[in-house]
Formats: C-alpha cells, sequence, structure tokens
C-alpha cells in the first residue's frame, strides 16, 4: 500500500478534489496552513487552478490569512487576479478584506497584474475599493502598473491609472516611461494618439 503524501492537501486543491481537501481538513484543520515544498499553501494551489470551492472551503478555516504570500511573495488575490476567470476568485478575497496594495518580492501589487492583463472591470473594482489600490506603487524595477498598461498598449487601462493618479512620465531604472514601453512593445501610435501622452 502506498504511504499517503505529506502534501495530499496540496495534491488536491491543485487537482480540485473537493471532497478529499473536506475530508483532510475535518481531520486537521491546520492541514491549511501548511506550506509544501514550493513555500505554498493549499489555497495558493486552489486559486492558481481556478477551484473556487475548494477556496472558499480554505479561506473559511478559523485563522485564514487572506494576504498570505507564497514562496515568491504571491498573496491569493494576486493570483486570482492573473487567471482569465478568476473573477469570482477576487470577489471571495476582496470580501474576506484582502490588501490590494500587498506586494510580491518583487514590489509588483495586484494593480501591475491586472494592468497587464488590460482587465479594466477589475482595475476600476480595485481602484473603487476601500481601501483603494493605489496607481502610484513603484515594483523593484521602478515600473507603475501604467508602465505595464502601455506595454500592452491598453489605453482604456492607461487613462484610468491617469485618472486615479498615476505619474504619467516616470522612469523605471532603465530610464523607460510609460511611453517607451509601448514604442518598443509596437503600441507607440495608438497610446500617442491618445489625449493622455
Amino acid at each position: 500500500m502506498e504511504e499517503p503524501s505529506k502534501f495530499a492537501i496540496h495534491e488536491a486543491a491543485r487537482d480540485g478534489r473537493t471532497s478529499v481537501v473536506e475530508s483532510l481538513l475535518a481531520a486537521n484543520p491546520k492541514l491549511g496552513e501548511r506550506r509544501d515544498d514550493d513555500e505554498r499553501l493549499p489555497i495558493h494551489w486552489a486559486v492558481s487552478y481556478g477551484h473556487l470551492d475548494i477556496a472558499i472551503l480554505l479561506a473559511n478555516l478559523k485563522n485564514f490569512d487572506p494576504d498570505i504570500q507564497d514562496g515568491s511573495g504571491w498573496t491569493p488575490l494576486m493570483i486570482a487576479a492573473s487567471l482569465k476567470e478568476g473573477e469570482d476568485l477576487v470577489n471571495l478575497f476582496l470580501r474576506k478584506e484582502a490588501d490590494v496594495n500587498a506586494k510580491n518580492f518583487s514590489g509588483q501589487t495586484v494593480l501591475h497584474f491586472v494592468a497587464s492583463k488590460k482587465n479594466i472591470d477589475l482595475a476600476r473594482r480595485l481602484l473603487d475599493n476601500k481601501p483603494p489600490a493605489s496607481a502610484r506603487v513603484k515594483d523593484k524595477r521602478g515600473q507603475y502598473a501604467i508602465h505595464r498598461a502601455a506595454a500592452v498598449g491598453s489605453v482604456p487601462m492607461v487613462e484610468l491609472l491617469l485618472k486615479n493618479k498615476s505619474p504619467l512620465n516616470a522612469t523605471d531604472i532603465a530610464g523607460q516611461t510609460p511611453l517607451h514601453h509601448a514604442v518598443a512593445e509596437g503600441h507607440g501610435k495608438s497610446l500617442s494618439a491618445s489625449s493622455s501622452f
């Protein structure tokens, strides 16, 4: 008989096996706080694979911390916001009062990821959150979310970030402004045609 994995709950959370997660938690609720070899908790795996039902189970544990970071500093909210179909997961963590301005180990916030994905609706929600996401957070490369929005050519995102006090001509550690990033990625024409630049 094969010995059960010491990370069985992580595997079940990743694979979407809700009943296994439930039974493991019933036997030992502390398993929800166990880190695997990648410094991830079961919640990180459940969110990465879009398993809302498992994420809800784990988020309802007594000592759940919505800002718990994995080995790269990513919170469940950051992971959820990076998913194509992560809206329900994002809602879960916002209801749990996740910090919308938490930084990963590269200094990026959830707004950096949302800007990269051109997710304007989620950006609006984060900027309207109480407390709001800040458009004035630089990552370790000296980039604001607006650098990301410009690099992917999202005029609506750039305009939204500017309305929320993002600096327009800030340079990153390489001396590049958002417009430089737009031009480098082939989006200079569409962004420079915008009234924002």
